[in-house]
């Protein structure tokens, strides 16, 4: 922990720990260490777009196209097939995400399209968490959508996706094949052995005929364990799953990157056919094939998985901190089951160290061919209220560079 001495910051950890503190509690207390200088919040009372300017202002106030606040934090921008509304698909850019209105917990997922990165349609929160076990039932949202559930399988709905729940980090994929839009996302709660909101670590799953919603909840899953022959740093807590991303190669094989094992261990697990499970059973996958274990023992979240403009794979994520800022780190590799390495922090210049005050949620390519870094800038006071950080990303041979502008035109 920066500008704090190492041992009076475990000593103030453990104490608040003992006292009943959490470990986000005690993150929020050393906060302004992930503060940066006076350059990363230029825009803080600024809104987007400007009338008459396509410019990104990151860290503005973003609103969609009827003049409200962008929510979809933690979220994923892609271009994506969608209805043209004639019968047949056009591209649009889709951006999903977390709609933090509620605040920390019970998250809608929202979703917002665009002909051009800068004007943002709001199609509606389109995985809706559950008010109450009688909503199912009473609701005719809820009832039409759940008609041919249970009463076993809407306990479970319930139980899941609930106003009390974590739904974090949600990400999207279309399926050529199935024609069906799946969503993942980070399904959490508290367990009877441990209050703490992180105990379930499963990964959720939800699925539509449009991008649009409504979404199904499908079910939650814990994934991938540690194989045979290597240590795992956290054996009580088998195929835990986390922090997630979502990655499609040119091939159509999908991808889910997670962080598990408590955060000290990534994973990325190859998904079935039609990306509403992985390709095998955690019990029967084979290392290298189905899944691969990364980094191990070194504390990562926030994973993002992209493949480069040079056809490496690269993998980035952030160290563990609660909602305060630190360093980014990317791993690259010329094949996702293969050798990883340590390309070193990609954030270059003043700030840089902490990441320009965000935290990674996604990388993305414009139409035109450019590459963006979207992270979250998280205010913990106020959650729906949390900025969205673009900025160019380059790529100098084969390590990822990132520097701070604080107004660019996207190309």
């Amino acid at each position: 922990m920066k500008k704090i001495g190492g041992l009076l910051a475990v000593c103030i950890t453990a104490s608040l720990t003992l006292s009943g503190c959490g470990l986000y509690d005690i993150a929020d207390l050393f906060s302004g260490l992930g503060k940066g200088s006076a350059q990363l919040y230029v825009n803080e009372e600024l809104q987007m777009p400007v009338d008459g300017k396509d410019t990104i202002l990151p860290g503005a106030a973003w609103l969609d196209t009827d003049g409200n606040s962008i929510q979809a934090h933690g979220g994923q921008i892609q271009l994506m097939s969608v209805p043209d509304g004639n019968g047949g698909k056009t591209e649009k850019y889709v951006w999903v995400g977390e709609d933090k209105s509620s605040g920390h917990f019970g998250n809608d997922v929202a979703v917002y399209t665009s002909d051009d990165l800068y004007h943002w349609e709001f199609q509606g929160d389109v995985l809706r968490a559950v008010e109450s076990r009688k909503q199912l039932e009473e609701d005719s949202y809820f009832q039409e959508l759940y008609q041919d559930y249970s009463q076993e399988e809407l306990d479970e709905v319930y139980n899941c996706i609930n106003k009390n729940t974590v739904i974090e980090r949600p990400k999207m994929l279309y399926n050529e094949e199935t024609d069906k839009y799946v969503i993942w996302f980070h399904s959490d709660d508290s367990t009877e052995k441990n209050f703490y909101k992180y105990d379930v670590g499963m990964a959720g799953v939800a699925i539509s005929d449009s991008l649009a919603g409504p979404f199904r909840f499908l079910g939650r899953y814990r994934l991938s364990q540690c194989p045979k022959g290597q240590i795992d740093c956290f054996p009580s807590s088998k195929g835990e799953a986390r922090d997630m991303n979502l990655f499609k190669d040119d091939d159509g094989i999908a991808y889910i990157a997670y962080t598990s094992e408590n955060n000290k261990t990534m994973y990325i697990s190859k998904l079935n056919e039609e990306y509403t499970y992985l390709s095998a059973d955690p019990e029967e996958a084979v290392y290298k094939e189905d899944f691969i274990r990364l980094f191990p023992g070194s504390m990562r979240e926030a994973p993002v998985l992209f493949k480069g403009e040079n056809g490496r794979y690269y993998f980035m994520s952030s160290s563990t901190t609660g909602w305060m800022s630190n360093q980014a780190r990317v791993w690259s590799a010329d094949e996702i089951f293969g050798e990883w390495k340590n390309d070193g922090n990609p954030c270059l210049g003043k700030d840089g160290d902490i990441t320009f005050d965000t935290q990674s949620t996604c990388v993305f390519q414009t139409k035109s061919g450019q590459w963006i870094y979207f992270g979250d800038r998280w205010n913990s006071t106020d959650l729906a209220d949390s900025r969205y950080i673009w900025l160019p990303l380059a790529f100098n041979g084969n390590k990822v560079e990132i520097q701070w502008e604080s107004e660019f035109i996207l190309q």
